[in-house]
């Protein structure tokens, strides 16, 4: 019986399902970058200029490894062959994370600005 008492004590290992998405959607800057697409096609200068502090560099970074994953995908072309970026479905479906983690930080990251 105090086997069984011990095992409730001990912490149940993380899925690495759940540590893979983790580290997708917590590298610096990709969850705002869903964020600015969550309302739909949004060109490099928009999000750039949505997301204060995020360099063209690290965005290229970031929508590379965001497509790599399926999560964002780019569309059109307009003029000097510049394109907008929109969430996949695989994307579309973490809306409901994002905006959960906005109602959080809303909540409980005020006194910190």
């Amino acid at each position: 019986m105090a086997m069984q008492d011990d095992r409730r004590d001990c912490p149940q290992p993380v899925c690495p399902r759940y540590q893979r998405a983790a580290e997708i959607v917590g590298r610096r800057w990709s969850a705002a970058v869903i964020r600015v697409a969550l309302d739909g096609p949004v060109r490099f200068t928009e999000i750039r200029g949505a997301v204060p502090g995020l360099s063209a560099r690290l965005l290229v970074e970031r929508l590379r490894e965001l497509e790599r994953e399926g999560i964002v995908e780019r569309v059109g072309e307009g003029a000097g062959g510049h394109h907008a970026y929109r969430l996949t479905q695989k994307g579309r479906a973490l809306a409901l994370v994002v905006r959960e983690l906005q109602t959080w930080a809303d909540a409980w990251e005020r006194e910190r600005l």
